[in-house]
């Protein structure tokens, strides 16, 4: 098979959506030396990114810079000449798609919570949502979750779509306590414990509850703890500023901004605990990096989140700060209890892998191509 991979968000530190698409690659070129891969992206960090160097993988940066452009004319003229049996879109379709195509659908916050999005942003969005699903052979699903609220909202036959469960990388492993530590006063000069929430900052992500759970827990706990928000603000800059003035958590919240996969484990590891109460995901990767580092979890009882957290996290109503904090106290105050905790978390993340992922992916290629 000649199979196409067009990457839209690589290179651009991405959070999840970037993830998944690094790592899928870099899986499928461990897994399969026999097909043709002609991966598609949009700048030179994203082919860097992959950093894959095998015969059987071609890498095409398209041209000019203007991704309209390029994804609308450089785009299909570039599969044409790669003479393509399938093309796989991890997250955006073109509007012009000369061979059979495989949709990854990584969620349906924007039509279910159209209140997160500027309006703009989330017609773009929604737009790009359906051509996906109305133009594929076989959609991909992150989670169960979403291939059941598809399935509902959409209309679409469930043998239309697939469940194909992120993996965690291997560099998301257990560390020394001491080593993590370090390592973290070195990169980013945290010198005290500290509770760590990662993902970009937006409305979902629930930081609201988070910041008032975590005041709270400082009020009655260990006033020396800290509150560790790894990721980019977007446009949650202002409502962060005046919530942490506000509760009075000006010298207690340490913003490192966007945190590399290499460099994530240690901060999980040295972390007391991981805060992912999002209000909606469909899936969750620092549920599963973080339970992979044997770091206690406490995230949501909705969307996608039990199904990957399953018995290895605490989990919680997002919408109830009281439930959040007492999550924190019972992991904070019950060393038995964390230890426990710990040890669930990482067999559950070991159901999650890129090899699994990526046969799954490999199989659904064989199964459009052969329709």
């Amino acid at each position: 098979m000649r199979i196409g991979i067009f990457a839209a968000m690589a290179g651009r530190q991405a959070a999840g959506p970037e993830t998944y698409e690094v790592a899928l690659v870099r899986s499928l070129a461990a897994l399969d030396s026999g097909n043709e891969y002609h991966v598609f992206c949009l700048s030179e960090e994203a082919r860097n990114a992959f950093a894959v160097e095998q015969k059987n993988f071609a890498f095409h940066v398209l041209r000019p810079g203007v991704r309209w452009v390029s994804i609308t004319a450089t785009l299909p003229i570039a599969m044409l000449r790669a003479r393509l049996d399938v093309f796989h879109a991890t997250f955006i379709p073109p509007p012009f798609i000369p061979a059979r195509l495989v949709y990854t659908l990584h969620d349906l916050t924007s039509f279910h919570n159209p209140e997160f999005y500027h309006p703009a942003v989330r017609w773009r969005l929604n737009h790009s949502i359906r051509t996906g699903l109305k133009r594929a052979r076989m959609i991909l699903c992150v989670s169960d979750c979403v291939r059941k609220m598809a399935a509902e909202q959409f209309a679409i036959p469930l043998e239309r779509m697939t469940a194909v469960h992120h993996g965690v990388g291997e560099r998301f492993r257990p560390m020394n306590a001491e080593e993590a530590r370090r390592v973290v006063r070195q990169q980013y000069g945290i010198d005290r414990p500290y509770l760590l929430f990662v993902g970009q900052m937006k409305t979902r992500k629930n930081m609201a509850r988070i910041l008032e759970a975590f005041g709270r827990f400082r009020q009655d706990g260990d006033s020396k703890l800290a509150l560790v928000l790894a990721g980019r603000r977007g446009q949650t800059s202002e409502f962060l500023d005046e919530s942490i003035r506000r509760l009075g958590l000006s010298g207690c919240v340490i913003e490192p901004g966007h945190v590399s996969d290499e460099q994530l484990p240690a901060l999980y590891n040295a972390a007391e605990m991981l805060v992912f109460p999002s209000l909606f995901e469909g899936f969750g990767f620092p549920v599963i990096e973080a339970m992979a580092c044997g770091t206690p979890v406490i995230t949501s009882n909705v969307s996608a989140l039990p199904e990957v957290a399953g018995d290895g996290a605490v989990l919680v109503d997002p919408l109830s700060v009281d439930a959040l904090l007492a999550a924190m106290r019972h992991i904070h105050c019950d060393a038995a209890f964390a230890q426990k905790l710990r040890g669930q978390g990482l067999e559950r993340a070991r159901h999650f892998t890129w090899k699994r992922a990526a046969e799954q992916t490999v199989a659904a290629y064989r199964q459009v191509a052969a329709a």
